[in-house]
């Protein structure tokens, strides 16, 4: 798989694999201040939560001072949809399209990876948007507002690639793909919530393997 440099402004659309994504280091020359405190953002909120984090310890980390973040953010609120949304956009444009396409399921493996390999971050962080929106959705309407169409993205992606399993199967596969992504997309949360919880990536495991035994029985494939 081509690896790319780490979750910094894309010059390129070269796939990048999730680990090497939100895990590798930070090059603060290839970005510009407004992207680094995007950056910087993604990964504390990822790891101590937005109401865990200051927004002066991210202002440090991006070496910008009080009034240059008011210039490029007019508020927290607006900022923390700027950083739900760069992390979505990042996510649609640089790893699902190397997933986008499940031609059959001897892809399936590879197409459900990007959610392993989330599961297995850092003291298992799991999904950047989900955590996000979980912890502020019921005090944040904008927040909220801005995740949901981020995730509802996310779900058009599952679905468009279950789409073109469902049509490379023929009369035979009979499934809604969207209904199906919806599901999928909800069990994946799911899934990668107990994997922080329980710091183990033993439910996304789970998951993979569910869905796996699930589609071939949809496609009416032979179990292996």
């Amino acid at each position: 798989m081509p690896i790319s440099r780490s979750l910094n402004e894309p010059s390129s659309k070269k796939p990048v694999s999730v680990t090497e994504a939100w895990a590798a280091p930070i090059d603060p020359a290839r970005s510009n201040k407004r992207t680094l405190l995007i950056l910087y953002a993604i990964r504390v909120f990822h790891k101590k939560g937005v109401n865990g984090t200051g927004i002066a310890e991210v202002m440090e980390l991006a070496g910008v001072g009080k009034g240059q973040f008011y210039h490029y953010f007019g508020s927290k609120e607006q900022f923390i949809c700027e950083v739900v949304r760069f992390s979505m956009d990042y996510f649609l444009e640089r790893i699902a399209p190397y997933t986008a396409r499940l031609e059959s399921m001897n892809e399936f493996d590879h197409w459900f990876q990007p959610y392993v390999e989330f599961a297995q971050l850092p003291d298992s962080l799991g999904c950047p948007v989900g955590t996000i929106a979980s912890e502020l959705s019921p005090s944040s309407p904008a927040v909220r507002a801005t995740a949901a169409l981020c995730l509802q993205r996310w779900v058009l992606t599952l679905g468009e690639g279950l789409s073109v399993l469902q049509q490379r199967a023929g009369a035979s596969a009979r499934f809604d793909p969207l209904d199906l992504a919806e599901e999928l997309a909800a069990n994946i949360q799911g899934a990668l919530l107990m994997c922080r919880a329980m710091q183990t990536n033993r439910y996304i495991l789970q998951l993979r393997q569910r869905t796996r035994e699930r589609l071939t029985q949809l496609l009416q494939l032979p179990q292996n």
